[in-house]
Formats: structure tokens, sequence, C-alpha cells
């Protein structure tokens, strides 16, 4: 059996584990069933090798909604921390990240929180968008909160809050609330300068 068909035949009993699981998962975090550190998932949209996404939290756990300085013992939150979620293939990070949102299963996605969050984009860009909390508003929409901060080469803005759209024609705009609001996208391709040599005579 050669390395090709190892890799297809590992990558398809891996989707069906995780696909059996997913709903398992999100209901285990949200009871209190679950811990983990150091965790990682890949996200693929068809047969290629190559992930459109991975999905690194360093802990997954459960916590409590907060009304000011009070948790609520029964309003359970999945929690991952300090997570990273490298973009390996922008064109197709619209499928990745409602993958994620069918992992986690529609409504347990409303009940998960993810806690100091980066996004990375791997292929053709340089930027970086990163923010204290993260929550799933809708199936095309997060919401950044407690600080964000969006690099693009050696630009750097900062926020209170902002808003990404993760699908649709929109995907990987940043909305920032400053005033004005600022706009970016953070799966755009960064320009690099083109360095022409002169020619010898």
């Amino acid at each position: 059996m050669n390395k090709t068909i190892k890799l297809l035949l590992a990558g398809f009993i891996a989707f069906h584990l995780v696909s059996s699981a997913r709903s398992q998962f999100a209901s285990d975090v949200l009871s209190g069933r679950m811990k983990a550190r150091d965790g990682v998932t890949a996200f693929y949209t068809g047969a290629e090798l190559t992930p459109s996404m991975i999905v690194r939290a360093d802990n997954i756990f459960t916590d409590y909604e907060r009304k000011g300085f009070f948790r609520i013992g029964v309003l359970p939150l999945g929690v991952m921390e300090g997570v990273v979620f490298e973009v390996c293939r922008p064109e197709l990070v619209t499928n990745s990240l409602v993958q994620l949102h069918d992992w986690l299963g529609s409504q347990a996605a409303k009940r998960f929180e993810f806690r100091k969050v980066s996004f990375l984009t791997l292929a053709g860009s340089t930027n970086r968008l990163e923010s204290g909390r993260a929550r799933i508003v809708s199936d095309g929409k997060w919401e950044l909160l407690d600080g964000v901060r969006f690099r693009s080469g050696t630009n750097q803005f900062e926020a209170p809050r902002a808003t990404l759209q993760v699908a649709g024609e929109k995907t990987g705009q940043v909305i920032m609330a400053t005033t004005p609001p600022l706009t970016n996208n953070l799966f755009a391709r960064s320009e690099f300068p083109t360095i022409h040599q002169k020619e010898t005579p």
C-alpha cells in the first residue's frame, strides 16, 4: 500500500470518527464531563491531503455565563481557550467554518465561547486577527470581544470589539467598532512589491 493510499484511508477513517463523535464532544463539554489540553482538529472539504483549516486549543473546559461578577450555574458554556485558527486554504475557509459550526451542533455552537483567539492565514497573506473572546452569533457571523487587533504587514488596527463574516460573498470581512467603523478582509491576499534589477549593459 503506497503512502498516498495510506493517507487517504487514514483521513477517511478520521473523518467518520470525528463525524460520529462531534455531538458527543459538545454535550460532554457543556455538561462538564470533559476537559482537555492541547487539542488539534483538522478540517477537510474534500479528498485533498492538505486540510483547509486547522484548529488548535490550549484548553477545553466548562464555564458558566456571568452577570457582572456572578456566575450563573444553570447556564453552562463550553470554552476553548488559547485558540488558533490556521487557515491553510482561504478559498475554502467558508466550508471549514461551517463544518466547525456543524461539528459543535447548531444549538451547542451558541453555548460555546472561544478565548484568546487568533486567526492566521498561511497562504498568500500576512494577515492576522486576534481577540480576547469570540462567540458565534449566527451561521455566518462571529462576534469578537474584549479587545480586537488586526494586523496586515506592518499595519495594525485595534478596537474594543468587531464582527467577522464567515460565510457568503463577504467572507473574511472584519468590521471593527471604531469611529468611524473600519472594514478589512482577513483573507485578502497581501501584495508584495516586486524588485526589478537593472539590466547590465
